[in-house]
Order: structure tokens, then C-alpha cells, then sequence
């Protein structure tokens, strides 16, 4: 078991029988837990004015639903390693999943935050200056051990490196990742929205809660009446900070835009991101045929591209779900069944054991949001 001595862990979460948890457990491991409570303003002034840690713990979940403003003003205003953590696939009110937690996850996030502050560079030893060799009256002054204490070296904060985000994939298998705040202008970020009955209004919640500067363009597979694509593309628009607009041939995706899929002429991407229509019918029962869409999307971008199924009838986007799982291991999420109009469709991706990640529209938005909310400063 990893022992966590010395460390000083800011612990935030949406759940107080997650942060009673999370908080005993390091201080069990030697941590001490210098600040525990809800991820909001107060949580972020404390940590600016005078609390001490050197890594921060979040505990993500559908209760952060409320706390986007916090969470960016976290990310503005302090300069220390963030652990992002999903505890939506643990019940603690389970005594077997509670003592799993305990035995496995719980040992991962102690070695995931000590390797964090380890590599961080934002607690670095500094070279002690001339006057810094020169021992004050208090470090001269014997212990009770009558040996001379040691002054420790002064820590000295750094510019910050990439904020790794911890992701739970499924029970306790943790994956790190490390991805740039802007990528290169050369890669596409792209994330399929596959949405059916009673997906306009889950979709428009999502994209009311994305924020505007999200490195993603969206392509939106929604199952439509033709002649609507129009009218659902300005609904949106009214609705996101993203640009909405409906599919044109030539155009290229663009971070910070949403395009909608027609309904009647099958859309092709290239590598490049841009849009071409073929002389073709979509495939299947549906149209558009969120297969297809998904398909072509991760076929073009591959892992720097990502699928959310919304509320919808059927089991459109299983197959082309299934295919960039295995291809990529590919990150596909799912909108919760209790949130959905009919939860057949994310349902059926959900029994596949594909999805990662479930959440009410505006978890899935937040949960996007920390997905890329990693930064160099």
C-alpha cells in the first residue's frame, strides 16, 4: 500500500459520505488532508488564502452539475496538480464496493497523487543561497535529542506542467491521461452525438452547459424528419456557445462547432475534416445512420475522436461503437437512462460493456469539459 507522508491533499467532491471517505483513507496512508468540502467559491479562496497543499483531489460526478464557474476558477486562480477522479461507478453505500474502493481504488489514487507531486515540477528543492547556508537562531538551537535539526530547503512554486485527469474506465481500472490544453492545428478533436427520441432537448442541454473555448467540433447524428435539420440547427445555436449549423459540401470541421447531419444525403469526412456527400443512401432503418456517422468520424480521426449516444429508440451507433472500442479503445459515453425521454438506444450500448461513462446531459457537458481541462501556465 502506498504511504502518502508529507503530502498535503486538497480533497473536493460532490458527495459528503465521499469526502468522510477519501479523507479518512490518507490520513490513514500518513497524508494530511488540509482542506475536504465542496468544489466552490469558498473551496477555491480558502486554497488562494492561506490553506497549505501541494495536490489537489477531485471527485467527479453527477453533483458537480452546478459547479462549472468553480471549477474554472480553480483552474485560473491556483497553480497546483489537479487528480481528477470519477467515482460514479462506485456505490459506498455497498459494504462489498465499499471495501473494493477501500482496497484497490483508493491505492491507486495514493499513487497517482505521490507520483504527481513527484513529477509535477511545482514543488521544486531550490539551491540554498549564501544566506540561505547560514542557519537561523531557531534551526541552532539543539533538539530534544540534543542533535542540531535540519533546516529543510525552501520549496519554491513553478510554472505548472500539463494537469494530468485520472478517468475511470470501469470499476478500478484507472487510466491516466495527459493531453494539451490547445492541440496542434493540424489535429481535430471530433465527438459524435448520437441522439433519437428526445434527443433535440438532451443535446440542447449538453451544449448550453459546453464551454466556449472546448478544443472539439461536434457532429450531430440526430434522428430527424427531413426539412427539420434547419430548424434544429438554429434551435441549437440559440441554445450553445458553439456555432451550430447544418452540413455543407466543402466545409471543414472547426473546433467550437457543431455540425448537424442531414437527414437525406449521406455525409463523408475526410482526414482533413471536410465535408463531401455521396450519391449513396444511409445504411439501415435510420437517417441519419448514426453507425455511419460514427464510422466515418472515427475512422478519419480515430483516438482523438469520441461518441456520446443521447436518449433515443432502437440500437443505432452499437455496431460502429463496438468497432471503435476495439479498433482505438475509443472513449464512449452514454446519457443516463433515468435522464432520457427513452433510454433504449444508450441502453443498448451500455449492455455491450462499451460506455465508460454515464451522466445526466449536463454531467456528460462537465465531464467533456474536464476531459480537456488541462493546461500549461
Amino acid at each position: 500500500m502506498q504511504t502518502l507522508n508529507g503530502l498535503h491533499i486538497a480533497i473536493a467532491s460532490g458527495s459528503e459520505q465521499v469526502q468522510q471517505y477519501l479523507q479518512k483513507a490518507f490520513i490513514k496512508l500518513g497524508a494530511d488532508v488540509s482542506l475536504c468540502g465542496f468544489l466552490n467559491g469558498d473551496f477555491v479562496r480558502q486554497l488562494e488564502h492561506g490553506i497549505s497543499a501541494n495536490v489537489i483531489l477531485i471527485d467527479m460526478n453527477d453533483s458537480y452539475d452546478e459547479d462549472e464557474d468553480a471549477l474554472d476558477l480553480l483552474l485560473d486562480r491556483i497553480d497546483l496538480p489537479i487528480l481528477f477522479h470519477d467515482s460514479d461507478s462506485y456505490d459506498i453505500n455497498e459494504p462489498k464496493q465499499c471495501c473494493s474502493f477501500s482496497e484497490k481504488t483508493i491505492d491507486k489514487l495514493a499513487h497517482k497523487l505521490a507520483e504527481l507531486v513527484d513529477k509535477s515540477e511545482l514543488l521544486v528543492h531550490k539551491e540554498p543561497s549564501a544566506v540561505d547556508k547560514e542557519p537561523s537562531a531557531i534551526d541552532k538551537k539543539p533538539s530534544a535529542g540534543n542533535e542540531p535539526s535540519l533546516s529543510k530547503p525552501p520549496l519554491v512554486r513553478q510554472k505548472s506542467v500539463a494537469v494530468p485527469i485520472l478517468e475511470a474506465k470501469s470499476g478500478d481500472d484507472l487510466v491516466l491521461l495527459s493531453l494539451p490544453d490547445e492541440p496542434p492545428e493540424n489535429i481535430l478533436n471530433v465527438w459524435v452525438l448520437g441522439a433519437s427520441i428526445g434527443g433535440p432537448e438532451a443535446v440542447k442541454r449538453f451544449l448550453s452547459k459546453v464551454p466556449a473555448e472546448l478544443p472539439v467540433a461536434f457532429v450531430l447524428a440526430q434522428h430527424l424528419g427531413d426539412g427539420f435539420v434547419s430548424l434544429l440547427a438554429h434551435q441549437l445555436d440559440r441554445a450553445s456557445r458553439f456555432k451550430v449549423k447544418e452540413a455543407l459540401a466543402g466545409d471543414t470541421l472547426k473546433h467550437g462547432e457543431v455540425i448537424v447531419v442531414p437527414v437525406e444525403n449521406r455525409m463523408t469526412l475526410n482526414k482533413a475534416g471536410r465535408i463531401e456527400f455521396v450519391d449513396e443512401q444511409w445504411q439501415g432503418y435510420y437517417k441519419p445512420s448514426i453507425d455511419c456517422v460514427i464510422d466515418e468520424v472515427t475512422s478519419s480521426f480515430g483516438t482523438t475522436s469520441g461518441v456520446i449516444i443521447f436518449s433515443g429508440m432502437g440500437a443505432d451507433g452499437v455496431l460502429a461503437s463496438k468497432q471503435f472500442a476495439e479498433k482505438y479503445q475509443g472513449l464512449i459515453w452514454a446519457q443516463t437512462p433515468d435522464t432520457c425521454v427513452i433510454s433504449s438506444m444508450p441502453d443498448s450500448v451500455r449492455e455491450q460493456n462499451l460506455v465508460s461513462y454515464s451522466g445526466s446531459p449536463e454531467a456528460l457537458a462537465f465531464k467533456l469539459s474536464m476531459h480537456y481541462k488541462v493546461r500549461l501556465s
